[in-house]
Protein backbone atom coordinates (compact mmCIF):
# COMPACT_ATOMS: atom_id res chain seq x y z
CA UNK A 1 0.00 0.00 0.00
CA UNK A 2 2.38 2.38 0.79
CA UNK A 3 4.60 1.85 -2.35
CA UNK A 4 1.44 2.94 -4.26
CA UNK A 5 0.65 5.92 -2.51
CA UNK A 6 4.38 7.28 -3.17
CA UNK A 7 4.12 6.05 -6.57
CA UNK A 8 0.56 8.56 -6.13
CA UNK A 9 2.57 11.12 -4.59
CA UNK A 10 4.86 11.05 -7.45
CA UNK A 11 2.46 11.30 -9.76
CA UNK A 12 0.69 14.63 -7.78
CA UNK A 13 4.52 16.23 -7.83
CA UNK A 14 5.07 16.05 -11.62
CA UNK A 15 1.62 17.58 -11.94
CA UNK A 16 2.50 20.47 -10.16
CA UNK A 17 3.85 23.44 -12.69
CA UNK A 18 5.78 26.80 -11.87
CA UNK A 19 8.83 28.75 -13.02
CA UNK A 20 10.96 25.16 -13.79
CA UNK A 21 8.32 23.00 -13.13
CA UNK A 22 5.70 21.62 -16.18
CA UNK A 23 2.76 19.82 -16.18
CA UNK A 24 4.24 16.45 -17.43
CA UNK A 25 2.62 13.83 -14.90
CA UNK A 26 1.81 10.52 -15.92
CA UNK A 27 -1.90 9.84 -15.34
CA UNK A 28 -2.05 6.32 -16.92
CA UNK A 29 -5.42 5.18 -18.18
CA UNK A 30 -6.55 1.97 -18.46
CA UNK A 31 -6.94 0.85 -22.13
CA UNK A 32 -10.77 0.56 -21.88
CA UNK A 33 -10.27 4.06 -20.93
CA UNK A 34 -8.23 5.12 -23.82
CA UNK A 35 -10.49 3.39 -25.96
CA UNK A 36 -13.00 5.41 -24.78
CA UNK A 37 -11.22 8.30 -25.36
CA UNK A 38 -10.76 7.47 -28.74
CA UNK A 39 -14.44 6.54 -29.34
CA UNK A 40 -15.73 9.53 -27.78
CA UNK A 41 -15.84 13.27 -29.49
CA UNK A 42 -15.71 15.05 -25.88
CA UNK A 43 -14.62 18.32 -28.24
CA UNK A 44 -17.10 21.18 -29.95
CA UNK A 45 -15.58 20.50 -33.70
CA UNK A 46 -18.69 20.07 -35.72
CA UNK A 47 -17.72 23.45 -38.46
CA UNK A 48 -14.79 23.36 -41.10
CA UNK A 49 -11.96 26.11 -40.99
CA UNK A 50 -11.21 26.55 -45.14
CA UNK A 51 -7.58 27.14 -46.15
CA UNK A 52 -7.96 31.13 -46.20
CA UNK A 53 -8.02 31.07 -42.20
CA UNK A 54 -11.83 32.90 -42.64
CA UNK A 55 -13.13 31.88 -39.48
CA UNK A 56 -15.86 29.29 -39.90
CA UNK A 57 -16.51 26.36 -36.88
CA UNK A 58 -15.58 28.08 -33.92
CA UNK A 59 -12.41 27.68 -32.11
CA UNK A 60 -12.45 23.98 -32.63
CA UNK A 61 -13.45 23.92 -35.82
CA UNK A 62 -12.64 20.36 -37.82
CA UNK A 63 -10.64 20.76 -41.63
CA UNK A 64 -12.77 18.66 -44.20
CA UNK A 65 -10.27 17.57 -45.75
CA UNK A 66 -8.28 16.51 -43.13
CA UNK A 67 -4.83 18.62 -43.33
CA UNK A 68 -1.03 17.42 -42.18
CA UNK A 69 1.29 19.55 -40.27
CA UNK A 70 5.10 19.28 -39.62
CA UNK A 71 6.07 20.25 -36.30
CA UNK A 72 9.27 19.03 -33.87
CA UNK A 73 8.93 17.56 -30.12
CA UNK A 74 11.00 17.24 -27.20
CA UNK A 75 10.73 13.53 -25.37
CA UNK A 76 10.93 14.56 -21.97
CA UNK A 77 7.31 13.52 -21.64
CA UNK A 78 7.71 10.10 -23.07
CA UNK A 79 7.43 8.31 -19.25
CA UNK A 80 3.76 9.92 -19.39
CA UNK A 81 2.66 7.85 -21.99
CA UNK A 82 0.23 5.32 -22.02
CA UNK A 83 0.64 1.92 -22.80
CA UNK A 84 1.19 0.92 -26.52
CA UNK A 85 1.29 4.68 -27.42
CA UNK A 86 4.26 6.35 -28.56
CA UNK A 87 5.26 10.72 -29.02
CA UNK A 88 3.98 9.71 -32.58
CA UNK A 89 1.04 8.56 -31.63
CA UNK A 90 -0.78 9.17 -28.61
CA UNK A 91 -4.17 10.44 -27.01
CA UNK A 92 -3.56 14.09 -28.28
CA UNK A 93 -2.22 12.90 -31.59
CA UNK A 94 -5.22 11.09 -32.29
CA UNK A 95 -7.57 13.86 -31.15
CA UNK A 96 -6.29 16.43 -33.10
CA UNK A 97 -6.94 14.27 -36.39
CA UNK A 98 -10.42 13.35 -34.79
CA UNK A 99 -11.49 16.08 -33.53
CA UNK A 100 -9.45 19.47 -35.71
CA UNK A 101 -8.62 17.55 -38.84
CA UNK A 102 -5.19 17.80 -38.12
CA UNK A 103 -2.65 14.81 -39.17
CA UNK A 104 0.37 16.07 -36.83
CA UNK A 105 3.99 14.98 -38.21
CA UNK A 106 7.14 15.50 -36.45
CA UNK A 107 10.17 16.35 -38.49
CA UNK A 108 12.18 15.36 -35.36
CA UNK A 109 12.00 14.43 -31.72
CA UNK A 110 15.02 14.84 -29.23
CA UNK A 111 15.70 14.51 -25.45
CA UNK A 112 15.09 18.20 -24.07
CA UNK A 113 18.56 18.97 -23.38
CA UNK A 114 19.60 18.77 -27.21
CA UNK A 115 16.52 20.89 -28.41
CA UNK A 116 18.12 23.93 -29.00
CA UNK A 117 21.23 22.59 -30.52
CA UNK A 118 18.50 20.61 -33.05
CA UNK A 119 16.94 23.69 -33.53
CA UNK A 120 19.89 26.13 -34.69
CA UNK A 121 20.56 23.07 -37.55
CA UNK A 122 16.97 23.37 -38.55
CA UNK A 123 16.95 26.88 -38.71
CA UNK A 124 20.33 27.15 -40.34
CA UNK A 125 19.40 24.11 -42.86
CA UNK A 126 16.09 26.75 -44.28
CA UNK A 127 14.03 23.35 -44.11
CA UNK A 128 11.16 24.99 -41.37
CA UNK A 129 8.59 22.59 -40.14
CA UNK A 130 5.24 24.40 -40.20
CA UNK A 131 4.90 25.37 -36.77
CA UNK A 132 7.80 26.38 -34.89
CA UNK A 133 8.64 25.74 -31.34
CA UNK A 134 11.68 28.15 -30.18
CA UNK A 135 13.25 30.19 -27.53
CA UNK A 136 13.32 33.42 -27.87
CA UNK A 137 16.54 33.63 -29.03
CA UNK A 138 15.64 31.93 -32.00
CA UNK A 139 12.49 33.61 -32.12
CA UNK A 140 13.91 37.27 -32.48
CA UNK A 141 16.49 35.63 -35.49
CA UNK A 142 13.18 34.46 -37.30
CA UNK A 143 11.69 37.48 -36.72
CA UNK A 144 14.17 39.99 -38.03
CA UNK A 145 14.45 37.58 -40.81
CA UNK A 146 10.92 37.70 -42.11
CA UNK A 147 10.20 34.17 -41.52
CA UNK A 148 7.51 34.60 -39.25
CA UNK A 149 3.89 34.60 -40.51
CA UNK A 150 1.86 37.29 -38.83
CA UNK A 151 -0.71 35.93 -36.41
CA UNK A 152 -2.32 39.08 -35.43
CA UNK A 153 -5.59 37.98 -37.93
CA UNK A 154 -5.81 34.61 -37.10
CA UNK A 155 -5.69 34.93 -33.73
CA UNK A 156 -8.33 37.47 -33.14
CA UNK A 157 -10.72 35.15 -35.70
CA UNK A 158 -9.97 31.78 -34.12
CA UNK A 159 -8.21 31.64 -30.81
CA UNK A 160 -11.05 30.62 -28.16
CA UNK A 161 -12.54 32.78 -25.55
CA UNK A 162 -10.59 30.77 -22.78
CA UNK A 163 -7.07 31.15 -23.99
CA UNK A 164 -7.32 34.56 -24.72
CA UNK A 165 -8.40 34.80 -20.90
CA UNK A 166 -5.24 32.94 -20.22
CA UNK A 167 -3.19 35.23 -22.01
CA UNK A 168 -4.58 37.64 -20.48
CA UNK A 169 -3.90 37.01 -16.28
CA UNK A 170 -1.99 39.05 -14.48
CA UNK A 171 0.22 40.32 -17.67
CA UNK A 172 0.01 40.43 -21.01
CA UNK A 173 1.32 37.00 -21.94
CA UNK A 174 1.86 37.71 -25.28
CA UNK A 175 3.77 40.48 -25.15
CA UNK A 176 7.63 39.07 -26.16
CA UNK A 177 5.97 38.56 -29.10
CA UNK A 178 4.54 41.38 -30.61
CA UNK A 179 5.94 43.51 -32.73
CA UNK A 180 4.63 47.32 -34.09
CA UNK A 181 1.52 46.28 -33.02
CA UNK A 182 1.39 42.95 -34.89
CA UNK A 183 1.37 39.45 -33.22
CA UNK A 184 4.18 36.73 -34.24
CA UNK A 185 4.13 33.59 -31.97
CA UNK A 186 2.01 32.16 -28.92
CA UNK A 187 4.51 31.91 -25.61
CA UNK A 188 4.69 29.19 -23.22
CA UNK A 189 2.88 31.66 -20.86
CA UNK A 190 2.93 30.62 -17.14
CA UNK A 191 2.54 33.99 -14.79
CA UNK A 192 4.26 35.26 -12.40
CA UNK A 193 2.90 34.36 -8.89
CA UNK A 194 4.96 31.02 -8.24
CA UNK A 195 8.26 33.51 -8.81
CA UNK A 196 7.78 35.34 -5.03
CA UNK A 197 10.62 34.68 -2.89
CA UNK A 198 10.06 33.96 0.67
CA UNK A 199 11.87 33.46 3.58
CA UNK A 200 12.01 29.48 5.18
CA UNK A 201 12.54 28.72 8.64
CA UNK A 202 13.47 25.40 10.43
CA UNK A 203 10.44 26.17 13.16
CA UNK A 204 11.38 22.72 15.04
CA UNK A 205 14.71 24.97 15.56
CA UNK A 206 12.47 28.09 16.71
CA UNK A 207 10.49 26.10 19.17
CA UNK A 208 14.01 24.68 20.19
CA UNK A 209 15.53 28.06 21.28
CA UNK A 210 11.88 29.73 22.12
CA UNK A 211 12.01 31.92 19.40
CA UNK A 212 9.31 33.80 17.93
CA UNK A 213 8.42 34.65 13.79
CA UNK A 214 10.40 37.75 12.33
CA UNK A 215 8.72 40.68 11.42
CA UNK A 216 11.83 42.56 10.36
CA UNK A 217 14.91 42.13 8.75
CA UNK A 218 16.43 42.68 12.21
CA UNK A 219 14.72 39.66 13.41
CA UNK A 220 16.01 37.41 10.72
CA UNK A 221 19.32 38.35 11.48
CA UNK A 222 18.69 37.87 14.81
CA UNK A 223 17.29 33.75 14.31
CA UNK A 224 20.25 33.36 12.04
CA UNK A 225 22.82 34.41 15.06
CA UNK A 226 20.55 32.16 17.45
CA UNK A 227 20.57 29.22 15.18
CA UNK A 228 24.50 29.32 14.51
CA UNK A 229 25.54 30.10 18.04
CA UNK A 230 23.22 28.60 20.57
CA UNK A 231 22.96 24.64 19.60
CA UNK A 232 19.80 24.30 18.43
CA UNK A 233 19.61 20.65 17.14
CA UNK A 234 21.22 19.75 20.79
CA UNK A 235 24.06 17.69 19.84
CA UNK A 236 26.78 19.51 21.43
CA UNK A 237 28.85 20.96 18.58
CA UNK A 238 29.03 23.71 16.92
CA UNK A 239 28.18 23.03 13.40
CA UNK A 240 24.76 24.91 12.41
CA UNK A 241 24.63 27.93 10.48
CA UNK A 242 21.91 30.80 9.71
CA UNK A 243 21.43 31.26 6.69
CA UNK A 244 22.27 28.66 3.44
CA UNK A 245 23.26 30.47 -0.25
CA UNK A 246 24.50 28.95 -3.36
CA UNK A 247 27.27 29.96 -5.71
CA UNK A 248 24.98 31.30 -8.21
CA UNK A 249 23.42 33.75 -5.94
CA UNK A 250 20.83 35.00 -7.38
CA UNK A 251 21.02 32.76 -10.92
CA UNK A 252 21.42 29.84 -8.87
CA UNK A 253 17.77 28.77 -8.65
CA UNK A 254 16.41 27.82 -5.14
CA UNK A 255 18.54 28.95 -1.75
CA UNK A 256 19.22 31.88 -2.58
CA UNK A 257 19.54 35.75 -1.57
CA UNK A 258 16.82 37.45 -3.88
CA UNK A 259 14.07 37.54 -0.85
CA UNK A 260 17.33 38.77 1.52
CA UNK A 261 17.88 41.75 -0.98
CA UNK A 262 14.02 42.06 -1.77
CA UNK A 263 13.96 43.04 2.24
CA UNK A 264 16.63 45.79 1.96
CA UNK A 265 13.92 47.61 -1.77
CA UNK A 266 17.15 45.64 -4.08
CA UNK A 267 15.56 43.99 -6.85
CA UNK A 268 18.70 41.55 -8.44
CA UNK A 269 18.78 40.94 -12.37
CA UNK A 270 15.43 42.96 -13.44
CA UNK A 271 14.07 46.12 -14.99
CA UNK A 272 12.21 48.26 -13.31
CA UNK A 273 11.10 52.06 -13.44
CA UNK A 274 13.18 54.39 -11.67
CA UNK A 275 12.25 57.97 -10.91
CA UNK A 276 12.39 59.29 -14.08
CA UNK A 277 10.00 56.52 -15.37
CA UNK A 278 12.61 55.20 -17.42
CA UNK A 279 13.85 51.35 -16.79
CA UNK A 280 16.60 50.85 -14.66
CA UNK A 281 18.54 47.71 -14.55
CA UNK A 282 17.96 46.56 -10.51
CA UNK A 283 21.21 44.81 -9.67
CA UNK A 284 23.31 48.43 -10.01
CA UNK A 285 21.15 50.71 -7.74
CA UNK A 286 22.26 51.56 -4.49
CA UNK A 287 20.23 49.41 -2.27
CA UNK A 288 21.92 46.74 -3.54
CA UNK A 289 24.94 48.01 -1.87
CA UNK A 290 23.29 47.84 1.07
CA UNK A 291 22.44 44.40 1.06
CA UNK A 292 25.52 43.03 -0.04
CA UNK A 293 26.58 44.88 2.89
CA UNK A 294 24.49 43.25 5.41
CA UNK A 295 25.29 39.80 3.90
CA UNK A 296 29.38 40.72 4.15
CA UNK A 297 28.87 41.23 7.59
CA UNK A 298 26.42 38.16 8.23
CA UNK A 299 29.76 35.68 6.35
CA UNK A 300 32.45 37.98 8.56
CA UNK A 301 30.17 36.55 11.53
CA UNK A 302 30.09 33.02 10.70
CA UNK A 303 26.31 33.00 10.24
CA UNK A 304 26.31 32.14 6.68
CA UNK A 305 27.30 28.62 5.67
CA UNK A 306 30.88 29.32 5.04
CA UNK A 307 31.51 27.08 1.69
CA UNK A 308 28.30 28.35 -0.15
CA UNK A 309 30.87 29.70 -2.60
CA UNK A 310 31.73 25.89 -3.83
CA UNK A 311 28.46 24.93 -3.46
CA UNK A 312 25.55 25.09 -6.47
CA UNK A 313 22.22 24.32 -5.67
CA UNK A 314 22.14 20.47 -5.06
CA UNK A 315 25.21 20.49 -2.61
CA UNK A 316 23.67 23.58 -0.49
CA UNK A 317 20.53 21.46 -0.41
CA UNK A 318 22.44 18.77 1.05
CA UNK A 319 23.95 20.71 3.57
CA UNK A 320 20.42 22.11 4.51
CA UNK A 321 18.87 18.44 4.33
CA UNK A 322 22.30 17.41 6.91
CA UNK A 323 21.04 19.95 9.76
CA UNK A 324 23.24 22.10 9.33
CA UNK A 325 20.97 24.99 8.18
CA UNK A 326 18.44 26.87 10.04
CA UNK A 327 16.80 29.40 7.54
CA UNK A 328 16.97 30.19 3.79
CA UNK A 329 15.00 32.42 1.05
CA UNK A 330 13.60 30.70 -1.74
CA UNK A 331 10.69 29.99 -3.41
CA UNK A 332 6.93 28.41 -3.25
CA UNK A 333 8.97 24.69 -4.83
CA UNK A 334 11.59 24.96 -1.64
CA UNK A 335 9.99 22.12 -0.23
CA UNK A 336 11.16 20.09 -2.57
CA UNK A 337 14.57 20.80 -2.02
CA UNK A 338 14.20 19.73 1.49
CA UNK A 339 12.01 16.59 1.58
CA UNK A 340 14.73 13.97 1.90
CA UNK A 341 15.10 14.99 5.51
CA UNK A 342 11.39 14.79 5.84
CA UNK A 343 11.65 11.07 7.65
CA UNK A 344 9.95 8.57 9.77
CA UNK A 345 10.80 9.90 13.59
CA UNK A 346 12.92 13.06 12.20
CA UNK A 347 11.38 15.65 14.00
CA UNK A 348 12.53 18.96 11.12
CA UNK A 349 9.80 20.87 10.10
CA UNK A 350 10.43 24.09 7.65
CA UNK A 351 7.35 26.96 7.65
CA UNK A 352 7.35 29.38 4.86
CA UNK A 353 7.14 33.17 6.17
CA UNK A 354 6.69 36.56 3.88
CA UNK A 355 9.67 38.63 3.54
CA UNK A 356 9.88 40.95 5.73
CA UNK A 357 11.44 44.56 5.52
CA UNK A 358 14.58 46.17 7.34
CA UNK A 359 12.91 49.58 7.49
CA UNK A 360 9.40 51.42 7.82
CA UNK A 361 8.54 50.47 4.28
CA UNK A 362 6.72 47.46 2.87
CA UNK A 363 8.91 44.73 1.04
CA UNK A 364 7.90 44.33 -2.33
CA UNK A 365 9.01 41.35 -3.83
CA UNK A 366 9.74 41.15 -7.37
CA UNK A 367 8.08 38.64 -10.17
CA UNK A 368 9.31 37.32 -13.25
CA UNK A 369 7.26 36.31 -15.73
CA UNK A 370 8.67 33.15 -17.72
CA UNK A 371 7.54 32.60 -21.02
CA UNK A 372 9.65 29.63 -21.91
CA UNK A 373 9.03 28.36 -25.21
CA UNK A 374 7.84 30.43 -28.16
CA UNK A 375 5.12 28.84 -30.79
CA UNK A 376 5.45 30.23 -34.30
CA UNK A 377 4.05 29.58 -37.86
CA UNK A 378 6.75 30.01 -40.83
CA UNK A 379 5.80 32.62 -43.20
CA UNK A 380 3.68 31.40 -45.97
CA UNK A 381 2.28 28.23 -44.62
CA UNK A 382 -1.24 28.05 -45.77
CA UNK A 383 -3.16 27.24 -42.72
CA UNK A 384 -1.76 29.69 -39.87
CA UNK A 385 -4.78 29.74 -37.84
CA UNK A 386 -3.93 25.49 -37.27
CA UNK A 387 -1.25 26.96 -34.58
CA UNK A 388 -4.64 28.23 -33.07
CA UNK A 389 -6.36 25.43 -33.37
CA UNK A 390 -3.98 23.04 -31.44
CA UNK A 391 -3.74 25.53 -28.78
CA UNK A 392 -7.31 25.69 -28.22
CA UNK A 393 -7.30 22.10 -28.27
CA UNK A 394 -5.19 21.66 -25.69
CA UNK A 395 -6.31 24.37 -23.48
CA UNK A 396 -10.28 23.11 -23.65
CA UNK A 397 -8.87 19.55 -22.87
CA UNK A 398 -7.11 20.61 -20.07
CA UNK A 399 -9.35 23.48 -18.40
CA UNK A 400 -12.12 23.78 -19.91
CA UNK A 401 -15.92 22.22 -20.38
CA UNK A 402 -14.93 19.21 -22.03
CA UNK A 403 -12.01 18.49 -19.15
CA UNK A 404 -14.74 17.80 -16.64
CA UNK A 405 -15.77 14.78 -19.09
CA UNK A 406 -14.61 10.72 -18.37
CA UNK A 407 -13.25 10.51 -21.49
CA UNK A 408 -11.34 14.01 -21.42
CA UNK A 409 -9.34 12.02 -18.22
CA UNK A 410 -7.44 10.59 -20.68
CA UNK A 411 -5.25 13.69 -21.37
CA UNK A 412 -5.12 15.12 -17.64
CA UNK A 413 -1.40 15.37 -16.90
CA UNK A 414 0.25 14.89 -20.55
CA UNK A 415 0.20 18.08 -22.05
CA UNK A 416 4.22 17.80 -21.95
CA UNK A 417 4.20 15.67 -25.56
CA UNK A 418 1.15 18.10 -26.62
CA UNK A 419 3.44 19.80 -29.31
CA UNK A 420 1.53 23.25 -28.46
CA UNK A 421 0.34 23.85 -24.84
CA UNK A 422 -0.18 26.42 -22.41
CA UNK A 423 -1.09 25.80 -18.61
CA UNK A 424 -3.18 27.95 -17.02
CA UNK A 425 -1.18 30.94 -16.00
CA UNK A 426 -1.08 31.40 -12.22
CA UNK A 427 -2.86 28.62 -11.70
CA UNK A 428 -1.39 27.11 -8.19
CA UNK A 429 -2.48 29.84 -5.86
CA UNK A 430 -6.28 28.84 -7.72
CA UNK A 431 -5.52 25.31 -6.61
CA UNK A 432 -4.61 26.62 -3.29
CA UNK A 433 -7.77 28.14 -2.19
CA UNK A 434 -9.48 24.88 -3.59
CA UNK A 435 -7.91 22.24 -1.49
CA UNK A 436 -7.78 24.77 1.44
CA UNK A 437 -11.89 25.62 1.17
CA UNK A 438 -12.34 21.46 0.99
CA UNK A 439 -9.93 20.72 3.89
CA UNK A 440 -12.24 23.25 6.19
CA UNK A 441 -15.44 21.57 5.13
CA UNK A 442 -13.56 17.92 4.70
CA UNK A 443 -15.50 17.79 1.32
CA UNK A 444 -13.08 17.36 -1.91
CA UNK A 445 -15.93 16.75 -4.08
CA UNK A 446 -15.84 19.96 -5.83
CA UNK A 447 -12.19 19.77 -6.45
CA UNK A 448 -11.17 18.37 -10.17
CA UNK A 449 -8.33 15.55 -10.79
CA UNK A 450 -5.21 17.48 -10.02
CA UNK A 451 -6.46 19.24 -6.62
CA UNK A 452 -8.34 16.29 -5.89
CA UNK A 453 -4.13 14.53 -5.83
CA UNK A 454 -3.22 17.58 -3.61
CA UNK A 455 -5.77 17.65 -1.02
CA UNK A 456 -5.61 13.50 -0.99
CA UNK A 457 -1.83 14.13 -0.18
CA UNK A 458 -2.42 16.99 2.58
CA UNK A 459 -4.50 14.16 4.60
CA UNK A 460 -2.10 11.10 3.96
CA UNK A 461 0.71 13.47 5.80
CA UNK A 462 -1.79 14.15 8.62
CA UNK A 463 -2.32 11.23 8.70
CA UNK A 464 1.71 10.19 9.63
CA UNK A 465 2.86 9.82 6.21
CA UNK A 466 6.00 12.66 6.46
CA UNK A 467 6.87 11.55 2.47
CA UNK A 468 3.89 13.22 1.59
CA UNK A 469 4.75 16.75 3.49
CA UNK A 470 5.22 19.07 0.89
CA UNK A 471 1.95 18.50 -0.17
CA UNK A 472 1.02 20.35 3.14
CA UNK A 473 3.62 23.14 3.11
CA UNK A 474 2.82 23.76 -0.84
CA UNK A 475 -1.15 23.31 -0.68
CA UNK A 476 -2.33 23.52 3.04
CA UNK A 477 -3.69 26.42 5.33
CA UNK A 478 0.28 27.23 6.18
CA UNK A 479 1.99 26.81 2.94
CA UNK A 480 3.97 28.88 -0.03
CA UNK A 481 1.28 29.37 -1.82
CA UNK A 482 -0.49 30.93 1.58
CA UNK A 483 2.10 33.50 1.37
CA UNK A 484 2.15 34.57 -2.47
CA UNK A 485 -1.81 34.55 -1.58
CA UNK A 486 -0.75 37.54 1.25
CA UNK A 487 1.44 39.05 -1.12
CA UNK A 488 -1.73 39.18 -3.34
CA UNK A 489 -3.88 40.51 -0.86
CA UNK A 490 -0.98 43.28 0.17
CA UNK A 491 0.07 44.45 -3.04
CA UNK A 492 3.59 43.78 -2.27
CA UNK A 493 4.27 42.06 -5.86
CA UNK A 494 6.82 44.41 -8.01
CA UNK A 495 6.91 42.86 -11.22
CA UNK A 496 10.16 42.94 -13.98
CA UNK A 497 9.34 45.34 -16.51
CA UNK A 498 10.85 44.33 -19.21
CA UNK A 499 8.79 41.17 -20.87
CA UNK A 500 10.27 41.08 -23.86
CA UNK A 501 13.06 38.96 -25.98
CA UNK A 502 16.61 39.81 -25.54
CA UNK A 503 18.18 42.88 -26.69
CA UNK A 504 21.12 42.94 -29.12
CA UNK A 505 23.24 43.50 -26.29
CA UNK A 506 22.11 41.76 -24.20
CA UNK A 507 22.58 38.72 -26.62
CA UNK A 508 26.26 39.99 -27.60
CA UNK A 509 27.01 40.95 -23.86
CA UNK A 510 25.18 39.26 -21.32
CA UNK A 511 26.52 36.53 -20.39
CA UNK A 512 29.92 38.88 -19.76
CA UNK A 513 28.33 41.17 -17.55
CA UNK A 514 26.30 38.60 -15.94
CA UNK A 515 29.47 36.97 -14.65
CA UNK A 516 30.66 40.19 -13.80
CA UNK A 517 28.31 40.82 -11.26
CA UNK A 518 28.17 37.26 -9.99
CA UNK A 519 31.81 37.32 -8.99
CA UNK A 520 31.92 40.76 -7.76
CA UNK A 521 28.93 40.10 -5.53
CA UNK A 522 30.35 36.61 -4.18
CA UNK A 523 34.13 38.23 -3.58
CA UNK A 524 32.19 41.12 -1.82
CA UNK A 525 30.31 38.82 0.34
CA UNK A 526 32.96 36.73 1.32
CA UNK A 527 34.75 40.46 2.21
CA UNK A 528 37.87 39.08 -0.55
CA UNK A 529 37.06 42.64 -2.34
CA UNK A 530 35.43 45.57 0.03
CA UNK A 531 32.34 47.14 -0.25
CA UNK A 532 33.19 49.58 -2.30
CA UNK A 533 34.36 46.91 -5.28
CA UNK A 534 30.32 47.74 -5.94
CA UNK A 535 30.84 51.11 -6.99
CA UNK A 536 33.33 50.36 -9.68
CA UNK A 537 31.57 46.68 -10.28
CA UNK A 538 28.27 49.70 -11.82
CA UNK A 539 30.97 51.28 -13.59
CA UNK A 540 32.13 48.56 -15.22
CA UNK A 541 28.95 47.05 -15.63
CA UNK A 542 27.69 50.67 -17.68
CA UNK A 543 31.25 50.56 -19.73
CA UNK A 544 31.13 47.02 -20.76
CA UNK A 545 27.71 47.18 -22.61
CA UNK A 546 25.17 47.93 -19.69
CA UNK A 547 24.73 51.22 -20.76
CA UNK A 548 24.02 50.42 -24.10
CA UNK A 549 21.65 47.66 -22.53
CA UNK A 550 19.65 50.27 -20.68
CA UNK A 551 18.92 52.50 -23.89
CA UNK A 552 17.99 48.95 -26.03
CA UNK A 553 15.40 47.73 -23.14
CA UNK A 554 13.66 51.68 -22.70
CA UNK A 555 13.65 51.82 -26.78
CA UNK A 556 11.61 48.31 -26.77
CA UNK A 557 9.35 49.25 -23.86
CA UNK A 558 8.14 52.69 -25.08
Amino acid sequence: MKKNMRSKWKFSLLLLSVLALSATAACSGSEAGKETADAEETGTATGNVPADGAKSGGPLGKYDPPITLRTTLTDKAKDSLDAGDTLENNVWTRGYERELGIKVTYDWIVEGSNAGEKMNLTLASGDLPDILAVNQAQYKQLLEAGQLADLTEVYEQHASDLVKQFYAMGADGLQPTKQDGKLYGLTYYSGSYDTSPMLWIRTDWMKQLNLDPPQTMDDVIAIAKAFTEQDPDRNGENDTYGLALNKGLTSGGDINPTGFMNGYHAYPGVWLEDESGALAYGSIQPEMRTALAKLRELYAGGYIDPEFGTKDLSKSAETVMAGRIGLFFGYMTSPFAVSGMMKDGSEADWLPYPIPSADDKPALVQNNIDYGEIFAVRKDYEHPEALIQLMNFQVEKSYGESSKSEAAASYFGKEGFAPVRLLQPNKNIGIYNHVVDALEVNDPSGLNIEETSYYDGIQSYRGGDRSAWWFERIFGPDSSQSIIQHYIDNDLIKLNEFVHPSTDTMTAKGATLGKLELETFVKIIYGQDPIEAFDQFVKNWKALGGDQMTKEVNQIAQ
